[in-house]
């Protein structure tokens, strides 16, 4: 027997819930490790000029795909988790998205491109229109498997499409090509993406009626208002940067956040493996499931949450210094705050994804409106006076606003709490953790890359130790994890 086929034996012994969110966190977190890796490269070979150039171009493209998608794919995909006609549905969203690529590339050209001076600058508005083509035609084929179930492949799709992406762009770097090498290397993964998903894809498209259109229009025209609202929370920040300082500024920015979000890949895989089963659970009425779910995701991505952003606390400054060099120490406080910010950040992530399988569209607006509305106005306030710091606490803010309104509406529709004894548990080992990495950090100060790893893997090692010592049915989740993968052998503390 192959270790492949052994390995996949193993994994199919698991349950299908935990079995999705395994490979949509081991996928993510290659895709996490491959992305931070080339901004390490590019931060130190073309500094953050190039990075904020590269980053408000993917704010432009965030806003336009959003646009071209309409909300009909999100819709695709819940229609066909719960009512099967998987084929009409997704000719359906697929008809209605192409028209509206073809809506948003004339747009950009006729109405938007004389205000974007930035992108004009720096020829990326062909390079824009380019990714806005091809990522349409990815994320049709992407609805279609997704809302088949293979949550699987679409994540490893997604990983292999950003190596390829992060190789080109960084070979297009290293050879002079500045932003549009990086807007390049961004199509080149967009291609893969194209290429994975139409070899995998299993739907058989059906011809659809006026009807199965007007099931999906309510949810797509929730979905797309709540999506709309999130983008342009996730990307005021930026664009607003942009505006008072430069691209520069951006770069300093948007480098440290991408580091602090880190700490959000666990809860953005459950999100991404649960949302369907969430939805086709809503269908069957069954509440229980929903809630139990709801609630062990929750425990799981604090696991990792919390002692990212407590190791980050303490060794922010010496983190930026060796990561991207030492022009980014100027984004030390910011990249404090950002930090704080993610534990928000990661109970909205799931909260958002269980209100929207659950059919809650209009309450996930609602709080993304309310969000972006806060965030655009506090940025304008904050950044000319404070700058990147005055972003970060902008962001620091609405983080809090938007965990505790996801919060209170997740357990009006859904009855879920949050498993407080488990969440006390992974609290005090991140702050035990903490206190022992301000400890290490004192006695040898990290001078040296070498150095500052062994107090970044000394302190994980002490906060899963504290960790599994307090919270004993953990510990036996995960040795049961382990024993289905055949790595039972592995002593846990």
């Amino acid at each position: 027997m192959s270790v492949p086929a052994s390995l996949l034996r193993r994994l199919l012994g698991i349950e299908a819930v935990r079995r999705h969110a395994l490979l949509s966190l081991l996928t993510s977190t290659g895709i996490t490790a491959v992305g931070y890796l080339s901004t390490v490269y590019i931060a130190h070979v073309a500094g953050a000029g190039l990075l904020g150039a590269y980053y408000l171009f993917l704010a432009y493209y965030s806003i336009a795909a959003l646009v071209s998608d309409g909300g009909f794919g999100g819709a695709a995909v819940r229609k066909m988790s719960r009512d099967g006609q998987e084929g009409a549905f997704f000719t359906a969203q697929a008809v209605a998205r192409l028209f509206l690529t073809g809506l948003s590339i004339a747009g950009i050209i006729l109405l938007a491109a004389p205000f974007m001076h930035d992108a004009r600058s720096a020829g990326l508005l062909p390079w824009l229109v380019a990714a806005l083509a091809i990522g349409s035609v990815s994320g049709i084929l992407a609805s279609g498997i997704y809302g088949h179930g293979s949550v699987g492949i679409l994540q490893a799709g997604e990983f292999i499409s950003t190596v390829i992406r992060v190789t080109v762009q960084i070979l297009a770097v290293g050879a002079g090509f500045a932003v549009a090498g990086m807007a390049g290397g961004f199509i080149a993964g967009l291609l893969a993406a194209v290429a994975i998903n139409a070899r995998f894809f299993r739907i058989r498209p059906a011809a659809f009626g006026l009807r199965h259109f007007r099931q999906l229009l309510p949810d797509a025209a929730w979905g797309f208002s709540s999506s709309l609202a999130a983008v342009l929370a996730l990307y005021a920040d930026t664009v607003i940067v942009g505006y008072f300082l430069d691209p520069t500024g951006v770069g300093y920015y948007r480098t440290p956040l991408q580091l602090a979000t880190l700490s959000l890949f666990v809860a953005t895989s459950l999100s991404i493996s649960l949302f369907p089963r969430v939805s086709s659970w809503h269908g069957q009425g069954d509440t229980a499931a929903i809630r139990h779910a709801l609630e062990r995701a929750l425990s799981y991505s604090l696991v990792l949450a919390v002692p990212v952003v407590c190791g980050g606390l303490v060794l922010g400054e010496r983190l930026l210094y060796f990561l991207y060099g030492s022009p980014f120490i100027v984004a030390t406080h910011a990249f404090t705050l950002l930090l704080l910010a993610q534990v928000g950040a990661v109970i909205f992530v799931l909260d958002s994804m269980a209100l929207s399988a659950v059919g809650k569209f209009k309450v996930v607006f609602l709080i993304n409106a309310l969000s972006c509305a806060s965030l655009v106005v506090l940025e304008i306030i904050m950044v000319p006076s404070l700058g990147i710091t005055g972003a970060a606490a902008a962001v620091l803010i609405v983080s809090i606003f938007k965990a505790c309104l996801s919060r209170l509406a997740l357990f009006r529709f859904t009855g879920a709490r949050a498993e407080i004894a488990t969440i006390g548990h992974i609290a005090v080992a991140g702050l035990l953790m903490g206190g022992f990495v301000f400890i290490l950090r004192w006695l040898f100060f990290p001078t040296h890359v070498a150095v500052l790893a062994g107090i970044v893997l000394s302190g994980a090692l002490f906060y899963f130790v504290i960790l599994f010592r307090l919270e004993r049915d953990l510990r036996k989740e995960i040795a049961e994890l382990a024993e289905h993968l055949g790595v039972a052998g592995i002593p846990f503390p």
